[in-house]
């Protein structure tokens, strides 16, 4: 599940928000990010809040990754920038991260995404200046 919410509103919800994520029943809650992030992150678990069977799948059924071999996890919560550098900066949000590729506005996005589809059918050290010179651009 995707969240989008502005800062001020993070900060006037405070641990009522995160109360609220916490009751959400989905296996990876993103807030101001995209929900691919927590199946990109290798620690992170990616798949189904725990307890749907095949009569009621809900947000799905089982769970991948895991690496750091938790018990029965729940769910993973990525959160992102609400806005991307540098304007992150200038509004007092801390990202130093370039524009990410699931922001509208990026303009990069589709040749950063080719060239990491290229790279995770053949990896190389080569490829590796390109993708980043695409994703600095967006």
């Amino acid at each position: 599940m995707n969240l989008v919410a502005h800062p001020r509103t993070i900060a006037l919800l405070g641990p009522d928000l995160d109360e609220a994520i916490a009751q959400l029943r989905y296996g990876t809650v993103a807030l101001n990010a995209w929900t691919g992030l927590g199946y990109l992150t290798a620690t992170a678990t990616w798949g189904a809040f725990p307890g749907h069977t095949l009569d009621d799948v809900q947000s799905g059924i089982g769970v991948v990754h895991n690496a750091l071999l938790l018990d029965d996890p729940e769910r993973t919560v990525v959160q992102g920038p609400f806005r991307p550098a540098p304007r992150s900066l200038l509004h007092g949000e801390p990202a130093i991260s370039p524009k990410p590729p699931w922001f509208v506005g990026n303009r990069t996005a589709a040749t950063t995404g080719r060239l990491l589809a290229d790279f995770a059918a053949d990896p190389r050290w080569s490829a590796l200046p390109a993708i980043f010179a695409s994703a600095l651009r967006g």
